[in-house]
């Protein structure tokens, strides 16, 4: 997913409908890709083209959303420090999903306006990264204030939740180091969902930050699995990260 950005200049003031954001951001080919993500296409997607409508006729950049996005992601973890009530924790969800959003929102705006750029990617990435890292230690510290039983000690539940964070990026990065390095065509495929298969498809739907853990939080926050959430997640991207880190160093 591209988000780019460009310089600041006049906005023609257009009519722009949820329709013509998706035929100029969704070629038949990403479609594809993007569909075996469930939650991310089905829900996300369109919630973050009507998002988009807004940022259409202003000057700010798809950079600048990127960037914008890591406010929520900021306050929702906030949130679940000081705030460790079943509200502040709904409130903190409703940020990280507002993050989701702005995450699609920033590469919908630069291939709309076609002014993506690599820095974009970047950019784009760090967001992610952050997100992934965030939500899942948030959760840790969740768990550590409502929890449904009492096996666990505080401190280690935040520890699980950092851990599972870092278990999702660890893999992401030796593979971009891989691509950058090797640079082989096997290595290169690793890169896209295309070539997924079924069991890399529900590892995909279960882990993607942007798609179904959001939902799984969120029930988890409503009945007071905070606790049951982070460590079936720490084991979960645990056993993702390993089987990862084997198709790539294979």
């Amino acid at each position: 997913r591209a988000a780019g950005g460009g310089p600041l200049g006049a906005v023609h003031e257009v009519m722009v409908t949820i329709k013509d954001i998706e035929a100029k951001t969704m070629s038949p080919e990403k479609r594809q890709e993007a569909k075996k993500d469930l939650f991310a296409f089905y829900i996300g997607r369109p919630l973050s083209y009507l998002l988009t409508i807004p940022f259409i006729n202003t000057s700010i950049t798809p950079n600048q959303v990127s960037y914008l996005s890591l406010l929520p992601l900021g306050l929702g973890l906030g949130l679940m420090l000081l705030v460790p009530t079943l509200a502040g924790q709904v409130l903190a969800w409703l940020c990280f999903f507002l993050w989701n959003l702005l995450d699609g929102v920033d590469g919908n705006l630069a291939r709309y306006k076609g002014i993506s750029s690599p820095m974009g990617s970047v950019v784009d990435a760090m967001s992610g990264y952050a997100a992934m890292f965030i939500s899942y230690l948030a959760m840790g510290v969740a768990a550590s204030y409502r929890s449904a039983f009492g096996f666990w000690k505080p401190e280690w539940l935040l520890v699980l939740g950092a851990l599972s964070g870092a278990f999702v990026i660890f893999p992401r990065l030796v593979m971009h180091k891989a691509i950058n390095t090797v640079q082989t065509q096997e290595s290169q495929q690793l890169k896209g969902r295309k070539n997924f298969g079924l069991a890399e498809v529900i590892a995909l739907n279960l882990t993607s930050i942007s798609g179904m853990p959001q939902v799984f939080m969120l029930i988890a926050i409503l009945l007071g699995w905070n606790d049951l959430f982070t460590v079936g997640y720490f084991l979960l991207n645990g056993l993702v990260m390993i089987l990862s880190l084997r198709k790539v160093l294979r």
